[in-house]
């Protein structure tokens, strides 16, 4: 078996047969952009000249500025894509901080939208954390996000830009869903035929099926309305909560009670069976929380996955990451790899609407680790947004005292991901695989030491196995098998270890008893000697997450999600209140798992949509 605790440099290298010409040409695109610069700047100015002229000629007679209209159904603002006659900048370039999800999704909704968009990516690959790598094997893994939740929210990020999801991407239904192996080593499977699974949760508790039906009714309706009152809208202050236009559908359909007291309550008030109720909360592995800290509200995650269902890209999330990137090539979008910000560039600004900026400063544009200083009228950070106030906002003076801020607020756990090459599968896996402990609350806890791996302990995982569904992710008869182990974050880490007295472990000691509880853990299920089947093994550490995805204390989920770091809560926080609320910089926006409205693909693209209409309505659309 080969061991591979650290890497610091990873680069995906498969391409299935379809998207092959597309990845070629996003090399030969990525390369020449980061060549010629200046003659794409040069051939920009000399085309922008060439559109002037044509315009005059047309209309006949010297347009300088359009005026502005209005649309009626959103209030977006649409203006000219012309210079003035004294030669003033355009007002729409925009530079995305970050090649991730959102980086993605909102540089392809704006250059739609006629903005002449530049993306900095520090890595040398586009995706963020939604990737798929191999690790020079035959084996292919998704490293990131492995399930993709709530399909018609990817749909949307390609019907805005007149664009259709399926064309570009291929996706099948998990099913089942998930099984789920308890502690006792028994085992059951979410299935999406409600009469079936009522009659399986009947056979371990009488009863067990009506209970859950009205569950799910319940939290399907927390889902609809529950997105539609705080999701689809962005937060403006702490009276959304009371606002009858969003609260009162909710409301007149779901206990309110329900959706603020602890999910264990909420669920200890349908099941008896403890494994009853892990089986409907474990989703909370997804969002840094545990069923004892996570409010009744995240019962729409399971109703998402039992309704909507659990779906996966074909030929893994890769796919994903380059559908999003050919989106934008094909609208313009001019991406830099290798290309680190060290600030965004801001600057005061006495004419600034002090709706869009507390601080009286707007953006400016950005400067680059080897000194480069691109301008730009609007910049959206997708880095975890408490390291943009950590690391690049330097010229706002009150930054600082919002970084102090964030460093106060809750994260989630952080994750040492195993990814396996396996010589042989294993049958009682499906797809996905979640093993919960038989001790249900301190199940939650996370480890922080070698200690809090040892025997008898038993821990809640993740293990993905993709072969199950799509057989091209590994040789045949083999297997790729990834587990995402939580564990504390680094900072959670430190503070624990203080705690006892103890020094902080290495990273190697936490990943020699983190492989070891799996290995056991295995063997008590009866799934056999794990170590003797695994061919090769890459690991991944909270540092890495860090340093690779700009993920602050390595919390691979952000910011926790309890709720009071929700909605108007979350950063950018906007409580009405304005020493609780994040100073706020014109033409500075954000997209991410940190930001609102929270983790996950889906999530991430929701908030995508609802900041790239706040920036047309602020800053206009230049579509023409």
């Amino acid at each position: 078996m080969t061991t591979m605790t650290t890497m610091s440099s990873r680069t995906t290298t498969t391409t299935t047969s379809s998207d092959m010409s597309s990845s070629k040409s996003h090399t030969r695109r990525h390369q020449s952009s980061l060549r010629a610069t200046n003659n794409h700047n040069s051939s920009s100015s000399s085309n922008t000249s060439k559109r002037r002229n044509r315009s005059h000629q047309k209309l006949k007679r010297s347009i300088l500025i359009k005026a502005a209209i209005t649309d009626n159904e959103n209030d977006i603002v649409t203006r000219s894509n012309v210079n003035d006659s004294d030669g003033k900048k355009n007002k729409n370039k925009a530079i995305v901080v970050g090649a991730g999800v959102g980086g993605l999704g909102m540089a392809s909704r704006l250059a739609f939208n006629g903005y002449k968009v530049t993306i900095l990516e520090q890595n040398d690959s586009v995706g963020g954390r939604c990737r798929s790598e191999q690790f020079d094997s035959e084996f292919r893994f998704d490293t990131g996000p492995t399930l993709l939740l709530l399909p018609d929210r990817y749909r949307e990020q390609f019907t805005a830009v007149g664009e259709t999801f399926e064309t570009y991407v291929s996706i099948e239904r998990c099913d089942p869903a998930y099984r789920a192996h308890f502690g006792d080593h028994t085992t059951l499977d979410l299935l999406y035929d409600a009469e079936k699974m009522r009659k399986q949760l009947d056979d371990v508790e009488e009863g067990a099926g009506g209970a859950y039906l009205d569950w799910l009714g319940r939290a399907r309706a927390s889902l609809d309305y529950g997105v539609a009152a705080f999701i689809d809208k962005d937060a403006n202050s702490v009276l959304d909560f009371v606002n009858p236009q969003r609260v009162v559908p909710l409301a007149l359909r779901v206990n309110p009670v329900d959706l603020l007291l602890s999910q264990h309550r909420q669920m200890s008030s349908y099941f008896k069976d403890k494994r009853l109720r892990a089986l409907f909360t474990y989703q909370n592995l997804y969002v840094g929380l545990s069923p004892y800290n996570a409010p009744g509200v995240f019962s729409l995650l399971a109703a998402t996955e039992l309704t909507d269902g659990v779906w996966y890209p074909m030929g893994g999330f890769k796919n994903v990451g380059n559908a999003l990137q050919t989106l934008c090539d094909k609208f313009g979008v001019e991406t830099r790899l290798n290309s680190k910000v060290t600030e965004i560039c801001t600057q005061e600004d006495a004419s600034v609407d002090e709706k869009f900026s507390s601080t009286g400063r707007k953006v400016t544009g950005v400067k680059l680790e080897d000194g480069t200083v691109l301008d730009a009228d609007v910049v959206v950070a997708n880095p975890d947004i408490p390291r943009v106030f950590d690391d690049l906002l330097e010229s706002v003076p009150e930054a600082a005292a919002e970084a102090s801020r964030q460093e106060q607020m809750d994260y989630s756990c952080s994750i040492i991901e195993f990814n396996w090459c396996l010589k042989t599968q294993i049958p009682d896996l499906l797809h996905h695989n979640v093993f919960l402990s038989g001790e249900y609350e301190t199940g939650w806890n996370r480890p922080a030491t070698p200690e809090d791996f040892a025997a008898p302990k038993q821990h809640n995982f993740y293990c993905c196995n993709p072969v199950y569904t799509d057989k091209s992710c590994a040789p045949d008869g083999c297997a790729a098998l990834m587990i995402e182990f939580p564990v504390a974050n680094i900072q959670e880490q430190i503070d624990i270890c203080k705690k006892r007295g103890v020094p902080v472990p290495t990273e190697k000691e936490m990943v020699d008893a983190a492989r070891e509880a799996l290995f056991r853990r295995f063997r008590e299920a009866g799934h056999g000697e794990l170590s003797e089947i695994i061919e090769k093994e890459d690991v991944r550490t909270p540092a890495e997450w860090r340093d690779m995805y700009n993920i602050k204390n390595g919390a691979v989920f952000g910011l926790s999600h309890g709720l009071l770091q929700l909605a108007a809560f979350r950063p950018p926080t906007r409580t009405g209140i304005k020493s609780l609320d994040t100073p706020s910089v014109s033409g500075l926006h954000f997209v991410g798992a940190s930001t609102r409205p929270g983790n996950g693909v889906p999530l991430v693209l929701m908030g995508v949509k609802v900041v790239a209409e706040a920036i047309l309505k602020q800053h206009g659309s230049f579509k023409t």
